[in-house]
């Protein structure tokens, strides 16, 4: 924490993450679950947060770059254990055949402002952008909302700003 006070807030810090899978399953075969499952993943950022906040705005900014390595040992292509004999008998190449391991490295990024504005003592309007940048993964997004209070309000809007969450997040 940099600042923290009632009204702003800076923070920064450092993400270190490290996963694996004992098996490959990334392919779309039968026998293979058609999800991201590296053998060994690395990943390594420094996040950069600003929040402020008066009696009618409250406003956050985000940011962050990072580096991550991901290495998959590859496999066979329709690892089907016990029912591979059944799949030989129809065909040998395909039943035999296998993907290569790989080792991918890479930087990322993420860029995120969120806002929130009383407009009476019952509304408050919200919004954002959140841009998030990889080698094969951008999943960015805007929101816009509006949030009715049923008792009329005037207290300090929350920092930071605590924005709608979609009800299917994947991120």
């Amino acid at each position: 924490k940099l600042v923290d006070s009632p009204s702003e807030r800076v923070r920064t810090g450092l993400t270190f993450i490290h996963f694996g899978y004992d098996k490959d399953l990334s392919g779309y075969t039968l026998g293979q679950g058609g999800y991201w499952s590296p053998q060994n993943y690395n990943s390594i950022s420094v996040p950069v947060s600003y929040a402020w906040r008066n009696d009618d705005w409250s406003v956050l900014l985000e940011s962050s770059v990072g580096w991550s390595v991901s290495q998959s040992d590859g496999g066979p292509d329709y690892p089907l254990g016990s029912h591979r004999r059944q799949l030989e008998a129809l065909d040998p190449d395909i039943a035999n055949s296998a993907s290569e391991g790989s080792t991918n490295r890479g930087i990322s990024y993420r860029l995120q402002g969120l806002f929130e504005r009383r407009l009476t003592d019952h509304f408050v309007l919200g919004g954002g952008v959140s841009l998030l940048q990889s080698e094969d993964y951008a999943p960015s997004r805007a929101l816009l909302y509006l949030r009715y209070n049923l008792m009329p309000w005037r207290g300090d809007l929350p920092l930071p700003v605590e924005p709608l969450t979609p009800y299917a997040d994947f991120r």
